[in-house]
């Protein structure tokens, strides 16, 4: 009983799944950054802690919660599996949007 359970069915000190998917979105969305890092010619060498950072910041959590999070999932894959299901699904919509965006703008060069 050292945990004390929130709504959701998850330890104190654990994100709850609608806490912790739009941060393994943003996760994603900055390693995607990163991999272009040599088309932007960004070589710094702390450039995917930086990512990692400002996605930390952007939710206002801490890396020990956010771990702490990813290695309490990862030993329930009935829980964590709904998840990243939500994950993949905004990851897909947000391609989607981004090839739509890009054929208007493409249409109005021409």
């Amino acid at each position: 009983m050292l945990f004390l359970c929130c709504s959701e069915g998850v330890p104190q000190g654990v994100l709850s799944a609608s806490k912790i998917t739009p941060i393994l979105v943003d996760l994603h969305l900055a390693e995607g950054i990163y991999s272009q890092r040599y088309l932007q010619k960004i070589t710094r060498d702390n450039y995917s802690e930086d990512l990692y950072l400002s996605v930390l910041k952007k939710y206002k959590i801490d890396q020990k919660v956010l771990e702490a999070s990813l290695l309490y999932y990862g030993k329930y894959p009935e829980k964590y599996k709904p998840i990243y299901d939500e994950v993949l699904n905004r990851l897909h919509f947000i391609e989607a949007d981004f090839h739509v965006q890009d054929s208007i703008s493409r249409a109005k060069r021409r």
